[in-house]
């Protein structure tokens, strides 16, 4: 593997970047079906949480994730939105991001997206923080590596295994969890993408960590 903790989730083992000058931006790859061209799509508040964006591009535009992470993204994007969730799952609706998403081999398993995004939406703090709490609990009871590490003022946790590495993280009623594969950027850039990744998904865009 958003004033609170770290994020909802999916958990991966799975952190964020940007310079608008210095880095060539290729042109966003063609959307998969059902993805909305742009950020036209209007959002769809819950009556009992928060609005969560129906449009990727209102979380964090492709041009600003090509530029983060500084490397070429292959492959095409998905999207995924949902908002009806059990009422006792605490989850209002979420939204889900994914970016480098390569087809599947004959006779293999589909490859995970390059980059993944996903932000959702609770009835409440509680509940935010309760799913983030028990996505932390789940990564270390299936071995991963858990470190605390803030972001923008929340506490998060990074998430890491041999797959991919996570940043997950709650903020008031929201969670966010942003997922970076293995071999996309070299290791020692993973946690400084994930973490430019979360800072611009939070709404606090910086300049490019250096890496």
């Amino acid at each position: 593997m958003l004033g609170a903790v770290i994020v909802s989730l999916v958990v991966l083992a799975g952190c964020s970047s940007g310079d608008d000058e210095a880095l060539p931006v290729p042109s966003p790859a063609a959307p998969t079906a059902g993805e909305p061209s742009g950020s036209g799509l209007t959002s769809s508040p819950s009556p009992s949480g928060p609005v969560v964006p129906e449009a990727c591009d209102d979380i964090v535009p492709f041009t600003r994730i090509v530029q983060i992470v500084a490397v070429p993204l292959e492959g095409g994007t998905g999207r995924v939105y949902a908002d009806d969730f059990p009422a006792d799952s605490g989850r209002t609706a979420r939204l889900t991001c994914q970016y480098g998403v390569r087809p599947t081999p004959a006779g293999g398993q589909a490859p995970p997206p390059q980059v993944e995004i996903s932000l959702s939406g609770y009835v409440d703090d509680g509940a935010a923080l309760t799913r983030l709490e028990d996505t932390v609990g789940s990564a270390r009871a299936s071995g991963q590596q858990v470190q605390a590490q803030s972001v923008s003022g929340h506490d998060g946790f990074l998430l890491a295994d041999a797959a991919d590495v996570t940043y997950v993280v709650a903020e008031d009623n929201r969670t966010l969890v942003v997922t970076l594969a293995r071999g996309v950027v070299p290791e020692p850039a993973e946690r400084v993408v994930l973490v430019d990744l979360v800072e611009e998904a939070l709404g606090r865009p910086t300049t490019p960590s250096p890496r």
